[in-house]
């Protein structure tokens, strides 16, 4: 077995007890939890303390603490997640239009600030002492050290709340039923809702991939092979495609890690502008105590996490020949 192929397995394995944590927690944390899912229907005088305990049996819940764990851990290896408690219906049926809704804010969102805050840091680094990169570095600092939900409601009251330009809350008009992917993501009234928060998301990690950038053309700068470039007549935009080239390892590899810890900044957002998304689903099925949902919610974003955890580490090994891939660095 080759180096390569051990170094993967063994960063599998690992990625697979992790994932085994983070669900066990999430487990017992939810039991943990005073009340149940049924404490408000039985006090709003919807449901009798019999008919609770006959939906506690279908659930399982009745059952030792020890049992519903093993039940629980061998429905998410067949990736069954059962029904949400208080909607009574599939869980995945539920999360599943969520997360695309997730997904459609977060990848984009990711690789524009990726790209253009990329493209900044470069030509920043590479003029160095600037006011490009004075300006870039002061501003993007700045964003990315105020809390994201602060810049999303200071948006929201200039723009939604006193110019009136974009709408404050959700995806789409409340009236609105649309029908079919280009009427869902592509209408007018989409792209009016969807601004805000691509905007937010946008400035709000632009810091990281200017800072990243930056550093890597200024370290690559003063090296041998641009010096060498340099005596072969190269211009100064061509030098710094090749500097941005080999200078983009870390850049790729936060990119992989930013889209799997992204999820936790995009709950903010999504409560703050009211998004559909996987975030603020998670928040209301955690204030219902609605386990099966918020069981399988934060599997999905563990395993987002750790996953794209995983793509960081592989692409270190593949790319980049100072890794040693039976641990350390050569």
């Amino acid at each position: 077995m080759s180096d390569f192929r051990r170094f993967l397995l063994k960063r599998i394995a690992i990625a697979g007890v992790l994932t085994l944590v983070a669900v066990t927690i999430i487990f017992f944390v939810l039991r943990l939890l005073p009340g149940s899912p049924f404490e408000s229907l039985i006090t709003a005088g919807n449901l009798t303390e019999a008919q609770v305990d006959r939906i506690m049996a279908l659930y399982g819940l009745d059952q030792p603490l020890w049992k519903q764990y093993v039940l629980y851990i061998r429905n998410l290896l067949t990736f069954q997640f059962g029904y949400s408690i208080l909607q009574s219906r599939p869980v995945w049926e539920i999360l599943a239009p969520k997360l695309a809704n997730t997904l459609i804010l977060l990848v984009p969102a990711l690789v524009t600030t990726a790209v253009f805050s990329t493209l900044l840091g470069m030509y920043a680094g590479w003029n160095r002492g600037s006011r490009i990169e004075t300006g870039s570095i002061l501003a993007t600092t700045f964003l990315r050290s105020t809390p994201v939900f602060i810049t999303a409601i200071f948006c929201l009251i200039i723009f939604s709340y006193t110019l009136g330009l974009f709408p404050a809350f959700g995806m789409r008009r409340v009236t609105a039923t649309p029908d079919g992917i280009a009427e869902t993501y592509l209408s007018k009234d989409f792209v009016a809702h969807y601004f805000l928060p691509f905007v937010v998301t946008v400035l709000y990690y632009s810091g990281d991939f200017l800072l990243l950038a930056r550093n890597g053309i200024i370290e690559k700068k003063g090296s041998e092979f641009l010096k060498l470039h340099r005596a072969k007549g190269l211009t100064e935009s061509q030098q710094l495609l090749r500097a941005g080239r080999n200078s983009m390892l870390p850049v790729l590899t936060y990119f992989a890690l930013r889209l799997g810890m992204i999820f936790q900044g995009l709950i903010l957002l999504e409560v703050v502008f009211g998004w559909p998304g996987i975030g603020r689903a998670l928040v209301l099925a955690i204030q219902q105590q609605d386990y099966p949902l918020v069981q399988a919610a934060v599997f999905v974003m563990a395993l987002a996490v750790i996953v794209m955890n995983l793509v960081a580490d592989v692409l270190y090994a593949y790319f980049d020949p100072t890794v040693n891939v039976n641990g350390g660095a050569v």
